[in-house]
């Protein structure tokens, strides 16, 4: 029997992105990208959303796996202030379609930093019932794209063969997006 957990951190960058940039910046690119293919080989899903210098990032797989890749980031010097909020065992995988989703704060999370009193993205600032809340916003976000059109009732969950991993199909996704984003930084830099 599989022991899936559920961890989920915050930290403060050390680096400045550029707020007026579109898209996904530079940096966070780069960090994406290797963690989707170092992801895939650990068998460890998860989001990651950043706002306002903050990072909120939740991790899912095996104890073991999940465990030593947290310890990883705690020692990564592009951030600091790494700060545990949630590690729980679960049944099954939350973002079990996504290797490493990006997010950026958007008008959903705007919405609920207001609700919960916050002028700014600050993780730092949520107890456990508003984390649960906020991991419950990026889990609609990353589903978002499963719905049908028209007013159809939204697929419920993934085959049960998906439940317990991430679907090679939606790896290779991951990894068209992430050559995608690859091929436009080079765009930009060559123009």
């Amino acid at each position: 029997m599989s022991d899936l957990i559920q961890l989920v951190y915050s930290s403060r960058s050390n680096t400045e992105f550029d707020a007026s940039a579109v898209g996904v910046p530079q940096e966070i690119a780069r960090i994406l990208s290797a963690s989707r293919r170092n992801n895939k080989r650990s068998q460890i899903g998860g989001v990651l959303c950043y706002g306002d210098g903050c990072f909120f990032q939740c991790l899912e797989g095996e104890r073991g796996s999940v465990e030593k890749l947290y310890q990883t980031i705690a020692n990564d010097n592009r951030h600091r202030d790494v700060t545990l909020l949630l590690s729980r065992s679960v049944h099954h995988r939350q973002f079990r379609l996504w290797a490493m989703k990006y997010l950026s704060v958007d008008r959903p999370i705007r919405q609920f930093l207001a609700e919960q009193g916050l002028k700014r993205f600050d993780p730092f600032a949520l107890d456990g019932e508003a984390v649960d809340r906020l991991l419950e916003i990026l889990r609609s976000d990353t589903e978002e794209w499963r719905r049908p059109a028209g007013n159809a009732v939204p697929e419920r969950s993934a085959p049960a063969s998906m439940s317990g991993g991430i679907s090679p199909a939606m790896l290779g996704i991951g990894a068209l997006a992430a050559a995608l984003t690859v091929v436009t930084l080079i765009a930009l830099v060559i123009l």
